[in-house]
């Protein structure tokens, strides 16, 4: 067996004998001995360096595990999963790492703790890059933003569409053909950092309820979203957060009439007049509720289908329409919103931390943070409607 020290002990032993090598090649004790001053001191050493190596040497063959160092060589091939028998102490040291840390992950994974160490973890991924189709059934306001692009870095430029005027016209020949105007201009802006922290949560609860870290993981990185979702409706200008629609210039807007359906339909009126195309409406829950409730003079629900068709479909008509609460209450939005964009430099991750002070009352927090920016590219593609009297 190989033992560490008594290796060394030996190539130390070996080169000073070598210095002392007589003549004739030979370690003769006594014409070693005749050596002063410094040599003596070196036969000293020899003599003690000799003493190691035999006592080195009894303890290896009396244990006949231990190596000189005091580290105990790995054996497997008995009752481990590895045949043969590993004698060697850092080939056994290597191979108890690699079975240590399948036993943690098997571990792990049979008791829902995986994620507890200090790090990070994977989120349910909710946004997607890229352009898509508008979904026939939005289920949230994100859902309606098509447009989402990954960035590299923290800042982005994008175009603002400011004039749309069109001129073409049947010209004869030889003259001057009329001119459009369409104004873009460029702007810059920075994705902003969206954030929370859950409350330090037991370590044991994770042990014993395998649904816990991913109900954490969907409720947390749903909150980033319901924030970022928010400011994209009615974040306010100079703030860390994007600018919302509310806020942005150019957006149309459409005041109340006679009565909330009326007020709708002569937006969707506004929209077609303007040569816009909508994609979607979005309305907060008090509105929508207040449009479902109405009455006729028998009773009768308004918006109620016979035939089980869309209600209020000669309002709405076949454009979908999502209920959020990202909307204030007295207002609602119809857009295209193919014509915003949804800037992306990082999405939803989740850390957590059980260190510090939260490591000695067994103790993990999580933090759920995702890096957006926001932009509306043609402002007057969107129209805000006021729903209040």
């Amino acid at each position: 067996m190989e033992f560490p020290t008594l290796h060394a002990v030996q190539e130390e032993l070996a080169a000073l004998l070598n210095e002392a090598r007589t003549e004739d090649g030979g370690h003769d004790v006594a014409k070693i001995r005749s050596i002063t001053g410094t040599n003596a001191e070196k036969l000293a050493k020899i003599k003690a360096l000799s003493a190691r190596v035999a006592e080195l040497k009894a303890m290896g063959e009396a244990s006949g595990r231990l190596s000189g160092d005091g580290a105990q060589a790995f054996k497997t091939g008995v009752t481990g999963s590895h045949k043969g028998t590993t004698t060697n102490t850092a080939h056994g040291a290597h191979q108890w790492a690699e079975d240590t840390a399948q036993a943690l992950t098997k571990a792990a994974e049979r008791n829902g703790v995986k994620a507890l160490t200090s790090g990070s973890v994977d989120a349910p991924t909710m946004v997607r890059t890229g352009l898509f189709t508008m979904p026939s059934n939005p289920a949230r306001l994100l859902d309606l933003i098509v447009d989402v692009q990954s960035v590299p870095g923290n800042e982005y430029e994008y175009l603002v569409q400011t004039v749309r005027t069109d001129n073409a016209a049947a010209t004869p020949d030889s003259t001057t053909k009329p001119t459009s105007i369409y104004t873009v201009a460029s702007k810059q802006d920075r994705v902003r950092v969206y954030a929370h922290l859950s409350e330090p949560v037991p370590l044991r609860l994770f042990a014993d309820h395998k649904d816990l870290r991913p109900f954490l993981e969907s409720e947390m990185s749903r909150g980033v979203l319901d924030a970022l979702e928010d400011d994209i409706v009615s974040g306010a200008t100079g703030g860390e957060n994007v600018v919302g629609i509310l806020e942005t210039s150019g957006v149309g807007t459409t005041a109340y009439t006679s009565s909330v359906p009326v007020t709708l339909r002569k937006a969707l009126t506004a929209m077609q007049t303007a040569h816009e195309a909508p994609t979607a409406w979005a309305l907060n829950p008090a509105d929508a509720e207040v449009l479902d409730l109405l009455l006729t003079a028998d009773g009768e629900y308004v918006g109620g289908s016979a035939d089980g068709g869309f209600a209020y479909s000669n309002i709405f008509g076949n454009i979908p329409r999502v209920v959020t609460t990202s909307v204030p209450a007295g207002s609602a939005i119809l857009a295209d919103w193919s014509q915003c964009r949804l800037y992306v430099r990082q999405g939803t991750t989740i850390d957590v931390d059980a260190s510090g002070a939260l490591f000695d009352t067994n103790r993990a927090k999580f933090r759920a943070e995702g890096r957006f920016g926001f932009a509306v590219n043609r402002p007057a593609a969107f129209r805000v409607i006021d729903l209040t009297e």
